[in-house]
């Protein structure tokens, strides 16, 4: 026989003894050993080629599933639901706030979000910068004043067509072979877009991404497709849970000729029309009519399974794509941990210095400077509870006020950091003596040089 396979090892294969003994040496399947060991088998459940390529495709899924949406939206939505603090030295409170406002107002915030909700689904996504400026030229934050336009829109990268594509180290190049960007037919220098990349796929693959980085839906087809197959298995099945049986005397013989044929549907398609809770069937009395109901089995069970195989793709937990709450002996503590740790690896940290970057634009818009020292510091994901707020606010008070009694911190330091924390609506005496510490009584009351308390 072919593959160096004799008959004599074929036959011993027949016995489950034989086949251990023929595996073990080797012989049952030729020289290429057992089955196990091929990679036939991988390469029939790989694709070979890239949803990340489907533009149409990634646009109707996330459109028409909602668990689409939930998988690109959700996490970015989460990474700045607590949002983060603007540090500088530069900046006064008041400044700082003035800031914030600007950036809200302006939908800043906002379209970096967009940015990265599109780069979650297609693979890249960018933050655009629109001046008055021409766009073909390198972007000049020293020329903007407090009246001059500017727009941040969140773009993806199906709307960004380079001039040439994989080219390392973009800004080392002469300006004149700089890689430019086209969006709907205007001409955009690179130092205008702030590029946001999905997950870099191998060096094999990335010539493929045209400069992008992978979509979120790339790892998840095969989980996706159960998933949806399973719900047209169980729509499909909805029509089968209840089956009408007729029992009708002399059936057989009517079936012989058309006519009788004829009749037979009639009068089934007759009792189908009048059968519901106004209506009585009426029949022959040795006619009998029943109804079964078809029960399924397993379908719960095989969902959960395809549902913890969408999470373990996604790492989300299946509170957050499903809305599950956790069941057993698991509070859903260590999931969250694991979400929270995926957020600030693949969504906060990607974002972090693009947000500085646009913060720097404001500034210079806003106050005609750009600090060197800005920096922003995200707030805990964790959310605490009502409780919880109140036992971090008393131990911060605590604090407080004990730096304040033992002579740490003078009176007008303590007031600002009280009202910094939003423990209690304290109101700054300008002429407090900095140099001298202030008494506390038990009731929180401020007492000491230049204040006034009861």
């Amino acid at each position: 026989m072919s593959n160096g396979i004799k008959a004599e090892d074929i036959q011993t294969v027949n016995s489950l003894s034989g086949l251990v003994d023929s595996i073990a040496m080797g012989s049952a399947f030729g020289q290429n050993g057992v089955q196990l060991s091929q990679t036939d088998t991988l390469f029939i459940n790989n694709r070979w080629y890239l949803i990340s390529n489907l533009r149409q495709l990634l646009s109707e899924l996330y459109v028409e599933h909602g668990i689409v949406q939930t998988l690109v939206d959700q996490p970015v939505a989460d990474a700045f639901r607590a949002g983060f603090d603007i540090k500088t030295d530069q900046l006064d409170p008041g400044e700082i706030e003035e800031l914030e406002k600007f950036i809200e107002e302006q939908g800043v915030i906002r379209a970096v979000m967009g940015g990265l909700n599109w780069a979650r689904l297609y693979g890249g996504g960018a933050v655009l910068i629109i001046t008055d400026q021409p766009s073909s030229t390198p972007l000049n934050m020293k020329g903007f004043k407090e009246d001059t336009p500017i727009e941040f829109r969140a773009v993806d990268m199906w709307e960004l067509y380079s001039d040439s594509v994989n080219i390392e180290d973009n800004d080392t190049v002469l300006d004149d072979r700089k890689e430019y960007y086209h969006y709907y037919g205007v001409r955009v220098h690179p130092s205008r877009i702030y590029k946001i990349k999905g997950k870099e796929a191998p060096s094999f693959i990335r010539p493929r991404l045209r400069g992008w980085g992978m979509s979120e839906l790339e790892r998840l087809v095969r989980s996706l497709n159960q998933y949806m197959k399973n719900q047209d298995v169980i729509f499909d099945l909805l029509d089968e849970a209840k089956v009408d049986v007729f029992k009708m005397e002399g059936f057989n013989t009517s079936l012989i000729d058309a006519e009788g044929t004829a009749k037979l549907t009639r009068r089934i398609q007759g009792a189908n029309i009048i059968k519901n809770y106004h209506n009585a069937l009426t029949m022959d009395v040795k006619d009998e009519y029943e109804q079964k109901q078809i029960s399924f089995t397993g379908l719960s069970e095989i969902l959960v399974q395809i549902r913890q195989g969408i999470a373990a793709d996604l790492k989300m937990p299946m509170t957050k794509i499903f809305g599950m709450s956790a069941t057993g002996f698991n509070s859903g503590e260590d999931d969250i941990e694991n979400y929270n740790a995926m957020i600030e690896s693949e969504v906060r940290s990607k974002s972090k210095y693009i947000i500085i970057d646009v913060l720097k634009i404001s500034c210079q818009k806003l106050f005609g400077l750009i600090p060197d020292d800005l920096k922003i510091e995200w707030k805990p994901l964790r959310v605490l509870s009502a409780e919880q707020e109140e036992m971090v606010k008393d131990r911060k008070m605590n604090r407080v006020m004990s730096a304040l009694s033992s002579g740490v911190i003078p009176a007008k330091e303590a007031k600002e950091a009280i009202n910094k924390a939003g423990l209690l609506p304290i109101e700054i005496d300008e002429n407090d003596d900095l140099g001298e510490p202030i008494e506390i009584n038990t009731d929180f009351n401020v007492k000491g040089a230049g204040a006034t308390g009861k």
